[in-house]
């Protein structure tokens, strides 16, 4: 097979070789960058058996690198977009390699290209009829024409005529965008202001960061991520930009100098319709240490989580994908949270889950939605094991299929503490740390579990990184609730204040802090305060206790048993009973 030929055809299909298109008639098919390298190896190869080591040398940059779970996952993302299941197309040899068995033909370049180039993610957009195309004179004109014309073919002809006018006013009316199935995202070149050299570097290597930091980072769903180094495309017609790139959404960035810092303004414009999703600005000074890549991680984590907001907006097609039920279910996560949006999460997690049983995005939301409902004490002890062992394979599944998937790891940290397993907890996030060090979540969950040795300097130091690496996540209520209950156990009350305000101002219906806010202010001196922030957390949770608190926060080794019984003697001083009046313990705490 020539591998110059532009296009190949097979059952319906035509694989554009040169343009990157796998199109099915005239719709466009999604397919991610590295399956659609295998499939274009193989089907330029096709009829003959493919070496599984031959098929990664030939389509992988670092074959040392890759495992073959790596090709397994490819082909299985090829199946799913040819949408076959006996294997009449892309055949397995056990043991041995892949052949492509459906006859294949070519197709010069040229004429492959002979049609829109549409946008993968939105629905084609319909041809706009020809400028001197006036309905409504023509309707005139035609009616001018025919003046003895038999009554009844006048009246025929207007009938066509407004078919005519009814179809062309739907087809010219702007396709409205379903959420997409695999959602794709460009980062186009960061231009630098003015005409100096080392700007100039700066904004091109601050662009390799911002796109390195959003490869690398788990996102919690499924994001296709396209490299656009050198772009030089009108990036004043965002649409023909998007269709070049083949993305639905363009990262547009400019930087310029001021003094000694950097000032960065970013953009995510919806390409097909020239929309502005999300603009914001960022500065740095480039001498001190780390701090170009800083901003880029903080940079790449708003970036994912503003796509996913974006794309939750938009309606669900009739028959939605594993993905798109993954992501509605994440977006619930970093909402406002809550027991209601912990359940609804978990609906679609499982849904995901129904439709792809290897969806690391539903695996980890199915897993971790259950972990929630242990971990924050929303259901009675007694469900707490059915829970963890709903959640312990699906978390084991994910840890085979993605083994270096930071976001797996932080996973099992927090299922491990929710068996009080601390040792293993905080093993399993530093593991997800050493895989990616910009990660706020493993840095976030590494602190509260540090917690429990006891250690709070150690602990305060990671919460501070999480929250030093995404000060805007929609996490950081969390971690600045995790530091007020680290400085509290501490003794360090003045600080403790100052993160749980943080903590409800960020969000002011989270219940809570409130009992931490009394301890810290008790701690202080301050007891009329204390006993209003008490009063109010009681009148939220009637069966409040010291029998309850010490579920939520058991004393777990000597160190972490000593700072929870000098807050233990805070609480009691508040007016807080030793069991609840029903003996039916009911916590009302985040651990």
């Amino acid at each position: 097979m020539n591998a110059v030929m532009g296009a190949l055809r097979f059952k319906g299909f035509t694989l554009d070789v040169v343009a990157g298109d796998l199109m099915k008639g005239e719709q466009r098919v999604a397919l991610r960058p590295q399956p659609f390298k295998v499939l274009a190896y193989l089907a330029q190869h096709s009829g003959r058996l493919i070496k599984n080591s031959e098929l990664v040398e030939g389509c992988w940059d670092n074959p040392k690198q890759t495992s073959a779970n790596s090709l397994a996952q490819c082909i299985k993302a090829i199946r799913e977009a040819l949408g076959e299941s006996d294997q009449e197309i892309v055949r397995t040899v056990h043991g041995r390699g892949y052949i492509f068995a459906a006859p294949v033909s070519e197709m010069p370049a040229e004429r492959a290209r002979e049609r829109p180039q549409e946008s993968i993610e939105t629905p084609a957009a319909p041809a706009v009829p020809s400028a001197a195309f006036e309905p409504r004179s023509d309707w005139r004109r035609l009616l001018r024409a025919m003046p003895y014309a038999p009554a009844a073919a006048v009246a025929a002809a207007v009938v066509l005529l407004a078919g005519a006018w009814a179809v062309w006013s739907r087809v010219t009316r702007p396709a409205e965008p379903i959420m997409a199935a695999l959602p794709s995202i460009a980062v186009l070149p960061v231009k630098a202001v003015g005409d100096d050299e080392p700007d100039r570097r700066g904004a091109d290597a601050l662009t390799n960061e911002i796109e390195t930091e959003l490869s690398r980072a788990p996102r919690g769903y499924d994001l296709r991520i396209r490299s656009a180094p050198g772009y030089t495309g009108p990036l004043t017609h965002p649409r023909k930009a998007g269709r070049e790139l083949g993305v639905r959404y363009l990262v547009l960035g400019s930087m310029r100098r001021e003094g000694d810092t950097r000032l960065v303004n970013m953009q995510i414009v919806e390409a097909e319709g020239g929309r502005p999703v999300w603009a914001a600005p960022f500065s740095f000074q480039p001498d001190e240490p780390g701090a170009q890549n800083l901003v880029a991680t903080r940079i790449a984590r708003t970036l994912r989580a503003e796509v996913l907001h974006a794309e939750v907006r938009l309606p669900l097609p009739a028959r939605p994908q594993a993905n798109q039920l993954a992501m509605l279910g994440r977006a619930l996560m970093s909402g406002e949270g809550g027991i209601q949006a912990n359940r609804k999460a978990m609906e679609f997690f499982d849904k995901a889950r129904a439709l792809d049983p290897n969806s690391i995005p539903a695996l980890l939301g199915y897993g971790r939605t259950r972990v929630n409902l242990v971990l924050n004490r929303w259901v009675p002890p007694s469900r707490y094991k059915a829970l963890l062992n709903e959640a312990e394979p699906m978390i084991t599944h994910a840890a085979e299929i993605a083994p270096t998937d930071a976001g797996v790891h932080v996973l099992r940290c927090a299922y491990l503490r929710a068996l009080s397993n601390h040792a293993e907890a905080i093993a399993e996030c530093e593991r997800a740390v050493g895989l990616q060090r910009n990660y706020p979540l493993a840095h976030g969950e590494l602190g509260r579990a540090v917690l429990e040795t006891g250690d709070t300097g150690k602990a305060i130091g990671y919460i501070e990184e999480a929250l030093r690496l995404s000060p805007s996540d929609p996490y950081a209520p969390a971690w600045c609730y995790w530091a007020g209950m680290v400085e509290a156990h501490a003794g360090n009350y003045e600080k403790a204040l100052d993160w749980l305000r943080q903590a409800r101002g960020a969000k002011r219906g989270y219940p809570n802090t409130l009992p931490w806010l009394a301890i810290a202010y008790a701690g202080l001196d301050q007891w009329e305060t204390a006993r209003s922030y008490m009063k109010q957390h009681r009148t939220n949770f009637p069966k409040f206790s010291i029998a309850g608190w010490k579920v939520a926060f058991p004393h777990s080794n000597p160190a972490v048993t000593k700072q929870r019984l000098r807050l233990e003697v805070l609480l009691r001083e508040l007016g807080a009973p030793e069991t609840p009046p029903d003996d039916k313990v009911q916590t009302g705490l985040v651990r």
